[in-house]
């Protein structure tokens, strides 16, 4: 039987195509790397704050959601403050794109160990408790992964609301942050010295100053064994003030700035302070009414006065610390404070929203007797 030629050019074209002849053949679509890492600012008042992750997601708009990794691991934020991190993910193939926001899920069980508790604090002074954790937190970006790229980005923790004590309702985590390209960010790092000695423990620090001349603390870490210090994840294009109030027990240094520095590039910029002729400290008790709601975070912060080299003096905060939640107030115990006057203001924000800052009088603080005292009203 003769097999017509249109039958044999069809046959033809149905090989090549199964073969992948033909003008088929695509190119494979275009893919990045994103490895992501946490880090945190420093807790002030704690030993340990320990969480668990359980996945990270990726949105390019804030509703839809991409799931980067399952990540299962248990951290302890406080020891990844002052320039330490830990790796969520490493290399993961993703589409190329911008990341506007990133959702953490977090661990309902504790991975380092077989307790059962999946996420809670060590005070300062060695007492446990239960730290209640939301389901997810978002951050934001935005983190930019091109074709062919490899991108190591870092959740950055906020610590200036990341645990809130509550009466009757124990510790809560609010914390709120942002995610960095590393290669895209600038760090600060120095040494703070009395003399040749370190001062160890001290937290360090950086802000930035509108035109209005008010200060926002960006990051902030406690300095280690050698009197070191590293804030990093800093956002390019601004001036940062670096600045420090080192206090023990007994003794406390006047606050002290470093000569500003301007982040124009993704580099470690330097930024030692040197302090000396430490004073007898006194302390201030700030009352902040109503008691903040279980969905607000609340802090209150002093601010003084204080010389930054050749750009004249700026009001920078000297202290910032989450306020304990009581019964029918929020209150903050600053201790260690430099006798002199302090300007002071308390934040307050809910859960994802812009704070509302409120600001009281100039108040004395003296040397050592009983703590000086200041109340501020929120609506």
């Amino acid at each position: 039987m003769r097999i017509p030629a249109y039958a044999v050019l069809v046959v033809s074209l149905a090989l090549m195509l199964g073969c992948g002849g033909g003008s088929t053949d695509r190119p494979a679509p275009a893919t990045g790397t994103l490895s992501l890492r946490l880090g945190s600012d420093s807790l002030p008042g704690y030993s340990s704050v320990v969480v668990g992750v359980e996945k990270v997601e990726a949105s390019t708009d804030g509703s839809n959601w991409t799931t980067l990794g399952n990540v299962q691991k248990t951290v302890d934020l406080v020891a990844l403050q002052n320039g330490n991190s830990v790796s969520l993910l490493a290399a993961t193939t993703v589409t190329p794109t911008t990341f506007n926001q990133f959702r953490i899920t977090w661990a309902k069980v504790n991975y380092q160990s077989a307790i059962s508790v999946p996420a809670y604090t060590i005070a300062t002074g060695g007492a446990q408790q239960v730290l209640t954790m939301p389901t997810t937190s978002s951050v934001s970006g935005p983190v930019t992964v091109g074709s062919n790229g490899a991108v190591v980005a870092q959740i950055m923790l906020s610590g200036l609301q990341a645990v809130q004590t509550r009466a009757g309702l124990g510790a809560t985590f609010l914390a709120q942050g942002a995610a960095y390209d590393l290669a895209a960010s600038a760090r600060v790092t120095g040494r703070l010295l009395d003399g040749t000695s370190p001062l160890v423990g001290a937290e360090v620090f950086a802000e930035t100053v509108d035109g209005l001349g008010v200060a926002t603390l960006q990051r902030r870490a406690f300095t280690d064994g050698t009197g070191t210090y590293v804030l990093e994840g800093l956002p390019l294009g601004f001036v940062y003030e670096v600045v420090s109030q080192p206090a023990g027990a007994s003794s406390s240094y006047p606050a002290t700035a470093a000569t500003p520095v301007n982040a124009t590039k993704a580099t470690t910029y330097t930024a030692n302070l040197a302090f000396s002729s430490p004073v007898t400290p006194g302390s201030l008790t700030l009352t902040l009414t109503p008691a903040s709601t279980a969905t607000q975070g609340t802090w209150g912060e002093l601010r003084q006065a204080v010389a930054t080299g050749t750009s004249g003096s700026q009001i920078l905060i000297v202290r910032s610390q989450t306020a304990a939640t009581l019964a029918a107030n929020d209150q903050v115990l600053f201790q260690g404070l430099t006798p002199g006057f302090y300007g002071v203001t308390a934040q307050r924000s809910a859960a994802g929203a812009a704070p509302v800052m409120k600001t009281g009088t100039q108040v004395l603080v003296n040397a050592g007797g009983l703590p000086s005292a200041a109340t501020l009203s929120f609506p």
